[in-house]
């Protein structure tokens, strides 16, 4: 997803995440502009880790407590 903490240098997309995971067993880690309306999908798709930073940090919306609740 988009993120503004970051330069995007690589984008994978569903397709690829689809693929990665037929032919291997290795944990995979979402990072990069992952927020309270998209995690879920990434969840669906079988990601194992999301690594969630700017929206908990960089917030101007939510305290980093308030946050994380809206991430359950």
């Amino acid at each position: 997803f988009p993120s503004k903490t970051k330069k995007t240098k690589y984008k994978a997309n569903f397709k690829i995440l689809h693929e990665v995971r037929k032919i291997t067993k290795i944990p995979i880690v979402a990072i990069g502009g992952i927020n309270s309306k998209n995690y879920k999908k990434l969840l669906l798709k079988k990601v194992n880790f999301l690594a969630i930073s700017g929206y908990i940090w960089s917030n101007k919306k939510l305290k980093p407590i308030d946050a994380i609740k809206k991430l359950k």
